[in-house]
């Protein structure tokens, strides 16, 4: 879009002969059903603005993608450049804010009418001419379309600032509904008191998996509701993940988050906790201890891409069992194998080279340009927010471990001081003081550090997003990296890149990619070996 479009004209173009038009109708953003009927109406307006006026249209050109960003619209980018080239004289369009509301395209059409490069522009609900004064009028909607726009945005910005200060939020809570009125969160007649159970056994020490199947046998869902992102009503169910951030939400206490905000419902709502702060600065601990290997474990052997790689053939929920398996020549060979006994696979066990070798294959092919610069840029603005969001979820996580570890840590600390004033007291039991203090401390440490790191990422949520030149080095140069790297940094680098990676029965690997990659890769043709993945 920033390349100056020029006219070529041709040698046998007759002057006389009537101008050729496309028209061009846009509604204001992809999906949005309130301008669902605006493309119709803006054809019908044209046609009948042509047919009065005797214009002759070649094409129609519907575009449905935001014109308040310079750059992201290809059919309009494709419709100057068709001008350019002379396949049409002029424009017409229902109104000049269809055409831009953005100063870089608003420029770009005026400058294309200076230089004669569009011929004329019509609007049926604007006369315009061709001259100084019909460009000053152009250049003043332009003007006013964008601020406009900007206005837009900033309302709806206060608007969601002040509804989430009142705590009015749109996300969706398990065990609670909205007050269509007050929009406030009330506990929902179907699933309080089954979300609440969950937080009591999670609280007394049952895993996240048993909790989950608790739920689905007593049919706890939710129905989507039709909306400019989900176009059918879907049945959700809780997945592990749900369920991984039902038990890390402070919501369910009373503090509700978003971006670099949080507000005490208790405090200005009539909000109905589900858990006590107690209850969930325990889970929270309980949560840490499991993921967590004991100080006194032997130290496992670490294999790369651990519960990363599944079954293709059988489509197991369980991730495809890594180790090393001794081979034909003596020497053992890391291996997946997928342990279901009913998979038709072939062969059980597929040797680590045969997702490694192309693996290497596909990221040398991973080459980037500023074209997939400006994508991961739009792409990454739309998930900061959510990035955020989790992050200070985490935060807060780790806020309610460290209270309730220096709760401990202040407990334990009384039994040792009297402890030791006692002549006779035991040495075992001095002993296994001393431990349970060094332990508590060293992970009070962990859980400081951690929320520092998460603290400086939000104070520079900039951070989160690569410049051009971080983007383009880090993806031009990841396939050498990968190959360079010890088995530690090729998991970093593959966890970074993929959801998971899934083996046919002819041991080549598909990919499912994280954001932003899945989405620039639409656009690619990557082979991957499955085509639904990659």
């Amino acid at each position: 879009m920033g390349k100056k479009l020029r006219r070529i004209y041709t040698p046998t173009e007759d002057p006389q002969r009537p101008y050729r038009y496309v028209m061009y109708v846009r509604k204001s953003s992809e999906g949005e059903g309130a301008q669902e009927k605006s493309i119709p109406d803006q054809i019908k307006y044209c046609e009948e603005y042509a047919e009065r006026e005797g214009l002759q249209i070649i094409s129609t050109i519907k575009e449905a993608k935001s014109a308040k960003k310079s750059g992201n619209r290809p059919l309009f980018s494709k419709m100057l450049e068709a001008v350019s080239a002379g396949k049409y004289d002029g424009i017409l369009s229902y109104h000049p804010d269809r055409l831009a509301r953005n100063s870089l395209e608003g420029g770009m059409i005026v400058d294309m009418l200076d230089s004669k490069v569009i011929k004329d522009l019509k609007f049926p609900t604007l006369h315009f001419t061709n001259d100084a004064s019909g460009k000053l009028l152009l250049n003043i909607l332009f003007a006013m379309s964008k601020q406009y726009s900007e206005h837009l945005s900033e309302s709806i910005t206060r608007g969601v600032g002040t509804n989430f200060e009142q705590g009015k939020s749109s996300a969706y809570k398990w065990g609670y509904v909205r007050n269509e009125v007050t929009h406030h969160y009330e506990p929902s007649p179907e699933n309080f008191d089954l979300i609440k159970q969950g937080w009591q056994m999670r609280a007394e020490g049952i895993t996240q998996n048993e909790i989950v199947d608790f739920w689905k046998k007593n049919n706890v869902h939710r129905m989507t509701k039709i909306s400019r992102k989900n176009k059918k009503i879907r049945k959700i169910t809780i997945s592990k993940q749900i369920a991984s951030n039902i038990f890390s939400d402070p919501f369910y206490f009373g503090i509700l988050l978003q971006n670099d905000q949080e507000v005490d419902l208790n405090e200005i709502t009539n909000f109905v906790p589900m858990i006590s702060e107690e209850m969930y600065d325990a889970v929270q601990v309980l949560g840490r201890s499991r993921s967590k290997v004991p100080i006194y474990s032997q130290k496992k052997t670490f294999y790369p891409l651990r519960g990363l790689v599944y079954c293709g053939v059988c489509n197991s929920s369980d991730p495809m069992r890594v180790g090393k398996n001794r081979s034909g020549d003596g020497t053992h060979k890391l291996t997946y194998r997928c342990d279901n006994k009913m998979c038709t696979r072939k062969v059980k066990s597929v040797r680590a080279r045969y997702i490694f070798d192309d693996l290497y294959e596909k990221l040398d092919r991973l080459k980037f340009t500023d074209k997939e610069f400006l994508q991961y840029s739009k792409k990454i603005d739309e998930y900061t927010e959510e990035k955020i969001l989790e992050l200070r979820t985490r935060r807060r996580s780790l806020e309610g471990e460290l209270k309730h570890y220096k709760a401990n840590i202040e407990s334990k600390s009384r039994q040792y001081a009297s402890l030791v004033d006692q002549k006779d007291a035991p040495a075992s039991v001095l002993s296994t003081l001393n431990k349970d203090l060094e332990n508590l401390q060293g992970s009070r440490v962990d859980i400081e550090e951690g929320i520092e790191k998460i603290t400086n990422k939000l104070n520079n949520s900039n951070a989160i997003k690569l410049s051009k030149e971080e983007f383009l080095n880090l993806t031009n140069s990841i396939a050498d990296k990968m190959r360079a790297g010890t088995p530690v940094e090729k998991d970093i680098i593959a966890r970074k890149l993929f959801l998971n990676i899934h083996l046919d029965n002819e041991r080549a690997p598909s990919y499912l990619w994280k954001e932003p990659f899945a989405t620039l890769l639409k656009s690619r043709v990557i082979n991957s070996g499955a085509d639904k993945r990659t």
